[in-house]
């Protein structure tokens, strides 16, 4: 039975817009050279845009608050618990990462010894580490051995990942189903979305069941640097991440947060993009640094492998979006009102996004060629608006983030009608998704299609400015 769903293969590619060399932007014609260089720069001017909007923005989060904003500490401590032998196992076999080369590193044998016996109470053959490191001898894929740099990071990042799936083949039937089945796999590194193709990632996970190398389906973004950073990350490391989460924002209309897995030398962090801001997350060691490590090297990588699988194992309704979207982000969808609320008890009421299989009178589809055309910033507020059909009428679906201490989106309406302002577009529905992730609260509001953006209907039905509407939109 295969427990782990999660493979990475390895494809070369680094980011061409921050690993530029003069050979890899030879071409046939010198238009061509042209079109490269006015892309390379208009990436860069981009990058260090993001740099400057979300300077200052930094919040270094302990792991245990990032669980807690996921509400899912208990759940992890199951997880750390019930698959020790899994983490322990794998950091025994761990690579050394010296002087940025990848060797094959070797526990001396009284360390493991000491290490079983404090896992298992006993180093017998049969205690649970050593069932799980019979089943990596039959993973013989060191191919990251003796190889250098970003590749040899990538490579051993699969590795951790390939020695998860055959430790999981050591486990018991009953173990082995308590396993979590993994939602994600491999996307390759070179992307076409859309309209965004400066977006060529080192790698990235996706979703195993929709993946067609196009950023829509771009889970978590991996970014490889050789050398381990110190407390700042280097604009370029961070504008190229921020460039990519920025870019997931804009296609991915059911995220809450993007987080981004930055692999730095013999570190893992998790870096996450709110609307807020972002958080540095330091996963811990995930190598290595000496090829003959001794058991004070081992507790820190086992841990780090534990937070890794386990944040791999989270579905991605309770890490990154406001309903499940393994089966595609594009499609129908139903907002359902939740059995605790009422009209009279919450106004709005809160409701759950589900993904329906099959379009009925109550579902809305949202599509990306019914997307209506806006921009959307790094941070902050932000919509997403698409033309739909509600029960066979035409309407306007806009999906909306705003801060907690704001208005609900349809206090705005609301408010029009307040001022005796004639001509409302009317409310067919609305209700909160998520009533706060990471300080900004998610709201649907369905309502009638005018055919023209709200302010510009009502500036043609009024002698309204559009700084007074403003100001309505805003109280």
């Amino acid at each position: 039975m295969d427990c782990f769903a999660l493979m990475l293969p390895y494809v070369k590619g680094a980011d061409p817009f921050v690993k530029l060399t003069a050979e890899s932007v030879e071409t046939d014609s010198q238009s061509s050279d042209d079109a490269d260089y006015e892309s390379i720069a208009a990436t860069t001017k981009r990058r260090e845009q993001l740099c400057r909007e979300l300077s200052g923005l930094k919040t270094d989060m302990p792991f245990e608050a990032l669980l807690d904003v996921l509400c899912v500490e208990d759940e992890y401590e199951a997880f750390k618990h019930r698959f020790s032998g899994i983490f322990a196992a794998i950091a025994l076999r761990a690579i050394a990462y010296v002087d940025e080369t990848a060797v094959q590193s070797k526990i001396l044998d009284s360390a493991r010894a000491v290490i079983e016996a404090e896992l298992t109470g006993a180093t017998d053959a049969d205690s649970s580490v050593n069932a799980q490191l019979r089943s990596l001898d039959s993973y013989k894929a060191l191919e990251y051995v003796g190889l250098e740099g970003q590749t040899a990071l990538i490579r051993y990042f699969k590795g951790i990942l390939e020695m998860a799936r055959y430790a999981v083949a050591g486990l018991s039937s009953d173990e082995c189903k308590m396993w979590p089945n993994n939602p994600y796999a491999n996307l390759l590194n070179s992307y076409n979305p859309m309209s965004c193709q400066e977006h060529n990632m080192d790698e990235a996970l996706g979703y195993t069941k929709h993946f067609s190398g196009k950023l829509v389906d771009a889970h978590i973004p991996i970014v490889v640097q050789p050398a381990t950073l110190a407390d700042e990350i280097p604009d370029s490391v961070f504008g190229e991440m921020a460039d990519y989460a920025h870019a997931i924002w804009t296609f991915q209309p059911t995220r809450l947060f993007v987080p981004v897995l930055l692999i730095h030398g013999v570190q893992l962090s998790l870096v996450v993009f709110t609307r807020k801001g972002w958080h540095n997350v330091d996963l811990g060691p995930f190598a290595y640094t000496d090829n003959q490590p001794d058991s004070r090297d081992f507790d820190p990588l086992s841990g780090t492998i534990c937070k890794l699988l386990y944040f791999l194992s989270l579905p991605p309704q309770k890490f990154g979006h406001f309903c499940d979207v393994t089966r595609r982000i594009w499609g129908e969808y139903e907002f359902v009102r939740r059995r605790d609320s009422t009209d009279e008890d919450q106004d709005p009421v809160l409701v759950d996004v589900n993904f329906s299989k099959d379009s009925t009178d109550s579902s809305i589809t949202i599509a990306n060629e019914f997307r209506i055309e806006q921009t959307i910033n790094s941070r902050g507020r932000m919509a997403h608006k698409f033309r739909v059909k509600h029960r066979g009428e035409r309407a306007i679906l806009k999906l909306s983030w705003t801060p907690v201490d704001r208005l609900p989106e349809s206090a705005v309406y609301d408010a029009l009608k307040a001022a005796n302002i004639p001509n409302i577009p009317s409310i067919i529905d609305s209700g909160i998704i998520v009533k706060n992730s990471f300080g900004y609260r998610v709201e649907y509001l369905l309502i009638e299609d005018c055919g023209v953006p709200l302010v510009e209907y009502l500036q043609a039905q009024l002698t309204l400015g559009i700084d007074e509407l403003s100001d309505i939109a805003a109280s």
